[in-house]
């Protein structure tokens, strides 16, 4: 399949999903409540209504076109600068993150490689790996900061700032927190791709002509496995992105991810006559534009690796 046919057919499922996002945030959310007497809530009931729906798809792009703005957070305060602010802040720990799990993942993959052979280390390193595959991130998140606060108050490390987003300490927590499941997942990838290419005949014609086990692994194995691990590159993104919004709400790092979730998200509780409309819709449609759209462009990127470094044959292509 071309690969511009490859890249068309996901823009076009990204502009369809985008489309349904909005949809379903500019969704009118009328509710009549029953009361008893003394005002005492009985029960509530949604009403749908297309034409209020249509209504705010229309009012919503009239005023972007009208105002040429997106409108404001608070007085003063418009939703383009936060956007702004708070991409860069969450885009400094994501990056790293990225990087160090991607990096240091492919490190360890092949280390678990390397010590598979030796019974003592086969076990622990492999169980660490499906254990932190298997743990929720937030346990591992609320375990780490509980470390840290136990071990600050038995003076065995100096105060550390685990909540907010002002100070240097929170961004490298942050970046650790982030990097935590894609880099367990990458070394899980990396050594499933190495065990499963030295089984191959190239490599066994090396072991008959005298190359070693460390050379082996490092030269004639690693070079086919990267590939495979290169395809991966998309999911491990979507770990990342995806962990940010927890990792944000749970240290309040007041990056994008934590306003995406206050402009989407309109509180558990309610009142009687309460307005249950989003706050800021302007806002949320923004944050679902901008992540959908960092999420297209990673699975592009992905799609163009794999499409170029993929081997595949070409009779398989003339049929």
């Amino acid at each position: 399949m071309p690969l511009i046919f490859q890249l068309g057919k996901s823009i076009l499922a990204w502009i369809i999903a985008l489309f349904f996002i909005i949809f379903i945030i500019l969704m009118p959310r009328d509710v009549s409540y029953e009361t008893s007497t003394g005002n005492v809530f009985e029960n509530a009931e949604y009403h749908y209504s297309w034409t209020k729906h249509k209504d705010s798809f229309v009012n919503f792009f009239s005023f972007i076109k009208e105002n040429k703005s997106l409108g404001e957070y608070m007085p003063g305060y418009p939703n383009s600068e936060l956007l702004s602010r708070t991409l860069k802040k969450s885009l400094s720990i994501a990056l790293p993150a990225l990087f160090l799990s991607f990096i240091f993942g492919v490190l360890k993959g092949m280390m678990d490689y390397h010590l598979s052979k030796f019974k003592l280390w086969n076990i622990p390193n492999k169980g660490a790996t499906w254990l932190f595959l298997s743990i929720p991130d937030f346990f591992v998140v609320i375990g780490i900061q509980l470390l840290l606060m136990f071990l600050y108050s038995i003076g065995f490390l100096p105060h550390i700032t685990l909540f907010g987003s002002e100070s240097f300490e929170n961004i490298i927590l942050c970046i650790i927190f982030l990097s935590i499941y894609p880099l367990f997942y990458t070394a899980k990838i990396t050594y499933t791709s190495l065990e499963d290419e030295e089984g191959k005949d190239y490599i066994r014609t090396a072991y008959s002509k005298g190359v070693s086990f460390k050379k082996v692994v490092n030269i004639h194995i690693f070079r086919n496995a990267i590939i495979k691990i290169l395809q991966h590159l998309n999911t491990i993104s979507l770990f990342v992105l995806s962990n940010l919004f927890i990792i944000e709400k749970f240290t309040a790092f007041r990056g994008a991810g934590y306003y995406f979730m206050e402009a989407v998200y309109p509180g558990a509780s309610f009142a009687v006559g309460q307005n249950k409309d989003l706050g800021n819709a302007s806002l949320a449609i923004s944050y679902t534009v901008i992540f959908t759209f960092i999420i297209l462009l990673v699975h592009l990127i992905s799609q163009t690796y794999n499409y170029f470094l993929t081997p595949y044959d070409l009779e398989e292509e003339e049929i």
